[in-house]
């Protein structure tokens, strides 16, 4: 089982109501992605345990590349940076 900062591979499957293993591989890849976009925005490490404004911020991006695939959208949606900005660390 996958596992970045408390957030699994198995809530990830239920967020996007997956019931096989079929995508593991990509979700995997998703989370990752995912991560490392939450703590570019942020400028700084994830916490763990993972606050659930991050979680939720996670989640949502792996949702957007699940379903857009072949980057037809016009970008994440604005509530990925409303969860994250209480963790956004100023830069000078």
């Amino acid at each position: 089982m996958s596992r970045v900062n408390s957030l699994t591979l198995e809530e990830i499957k239920q967020f996007l109501r997956l019931d096989t293993d079929a995508e593991d591989s990509f979700l995997q890849i998703l989370l990752l992605l995912a991560a490392e976009m939450c703590v570019n925005y942020t400028r700084q490490e994830l916490p763990d345990p993972l606050p659930e404004s991050c979680r939720q911020a996670m989640l949502v991006i792996i949702g957007y590349f699940f379903e857009n695939r072949n980057g037809t959208k016009d970008g994440l949606p604005v509530i990925v940076r409303t969860l994250l900005d209480p963790y956004r660390l100023p830069k000078f």
